[in-house]
């Protein structure tokens, strides 16, 4: 059996192993979780076609794509959250812990898995779902519309950079928190909202109206999508990024090798 040495750097090889072991241990979790997906919204679209809910076709399968982006939302930080499960349980505990790879590693490779991989291959169901209504559409109720359409209404940066966001905010909690991990984390992040709102009626309440029209055209006066997606990819990538890093030392505080 071929074994990989322990070094104190990054081992591309032993990320491959972590991230191999963790795919055949969800294997089924994901593989019934897009299939079900997939099935269900196809089958949606087609009761809102048969009973003309809606009002056009291209209309409908962007309501259908929206909710998919939202199931690949809510499902993701799910599965985010439970990304570090064995580590709640004293009997599975040992098993991550002892693993031979290092920290940097181990959360590589379940930001990669829950993010990378996990978006890749939303997109790609997505956008076979898409062109699976299109044929039908186009054979069944001879209707059609611009294959496009449907791509432009998922907003898949946009989305993207949201969720990455929030991943990150979940895997940390996925380290931070013993049990109920993605209730705790999302109780955390509408408590922070909560004190951001509070702060900002007091700082409305204190500051001109004049000098917030002013802050609020502060960010390079930037318009438009462009400009929104710009402003969006500021301020996501730092958060992120210091996320991951928050998770790497809480990591690193339960680690053994």
């Amino acid at each position: 059996m071929k074994t990989l040495p322990m070094t104190s750097g990054f081992s591309f090889h032993r990320f491959l192993q972590v991230t191999r072991r963790t795919l055949q241990i969800k294997r089924r979790t994901y593989t019934l979780g897009y299939s079900g997906t997939f099935i269900g919204l196809y089958a949606l679209w087609l009761l809102a076609m048969l009973f003309r809910v809606g009002p056009a076709e291209a209309e409908t399968s962007a309501m259908i794509l929206g909710i998919g982006i939202l199931i690949y939302h809510v499902a993701g930080l799910v599965l985010t959250a439970t990304t570090f499960s064995e580590l709640q349980s004293p009997d599975s505990a040992s098993q991550l812990l002892t693993l031979p790879a290092t920290t940097s590693e181990k959360l590589f490779s379940s930001w990669f898995i829950s993010f990378i991989l996990y978006t890749l291959t939303t997109l790609v169901v997505l956008a076979a779902l898409l062109l699976l209504m299109f044929i039908t559409s186009g054979l069944f109720f001879g209707e059609s519309f611009k294959f496009a359409f449907g791509i432009t209404a998922l907003e898949p940066i946009s989305n993207i950079l949201t969720y990455m966001l929030y991943n990150s905010i979940f895997l940390l909690g996925a380290v931070f928190f013993r049990g109920n991990n993605f209730l705790k984390t999302a109780f955390s992040i509408l408590l922070f909202f909560l004190l951001i709102g509070i702060q900002s009626i007091i700082f409305i309440n204190l500051v001109s109206p004049d000098s917030i029209q002013t802050f609020s055209r502060f960010p390079f006066g930037l318009q438009g999508e462009l400009g929104r997606l710009l402003l969006q990819l500021i301020y996501t990538l730092p958060l992120t990024a210091l996320f991951l890093v928050f998770s790497f030392f809480r990591l690193k505080n339960r680690q053994v090798v």
